[in-house]
């Protein structure tokens, strides 16, 4: 009976293992970024500037959220303005669903532009691509509330006036830190 039960626990741990083990694997065998994902990405972020729920649903939308855990040499973790899009209650449901996918392909893209691997490393860096995804989510916005009024909200709004008198870096930079990992 105790071998029966050593032989279970042991089988337990080796799945375990193994199911831990298989991403981390699994990523290893994907290459860097190539300079053909990379312009993809830019014309992706473009797009979905225009038509933000058509392209996060799309395949390339589909595509894109897999390139963005898969991708190896890219840090596309989350920054204060994806806390704070949670946080403050800006958004709602589908509407933040939407703008947090816009918030990733707009830092993606970015990142990819100005060749920035892992900003975390430079608050500078982080600060830039941080104000990149505000940027991106009030184009979002925007595109979104003209194709549909009732998606309009008054923090939106707000951000989008300080955007328009300049004010936006000064947002972003007096945003709160991200929580600790």
């Amino acid at each position: 009976m105790n071998v029966i039960k050593l032989f279970k626990r042991f089988a337990a741990v080796v799945a375990i293992g193994a199911s831990l083990a298989a991403p981390a694997l699994a990523q290893s065998t994907r290459g860097p970024t190539t300079p053909e994902e990379q312009a993809r990405i830019v014309q992706l972020a473009a797009a979905a500037d225009k038509d933000p729920v058509g392209v996060m649903t799309s395949a390339e939308g589909r595509w894109f959220e897999k390139w963005a855990e898969e991708a190896p040499d890219y840090m596309l973790g989350p920054d204060k303005g994806v806390f704070w899009l949670h946080a403050s209650g800006t958004a709602q449901g589908e509407l933040k669903r939407v703008l947090r996918f816009h918030h990733t392909v707009s830092t993606a893209a970015f990142q990819l532009e100005q060749r920035i691997l892992d900003p975390y490393g430079n608050p500078a860096h982080l600060e830039a691509r941080t104000l990149a995804g505000i940027e991106g989510l009030l184009r979002a916005y925007e595109s979104l509330v003209a194709k549909r009024a009732e998606n309009r909200t008054p923090k939106m709004d707000e951000v989008l006036a300080l955007r328009d008198s300049g004010g936006l870096a000064a947002f972003v930079k007096a945003l709160p830190p991200m929580p600790a990992r």
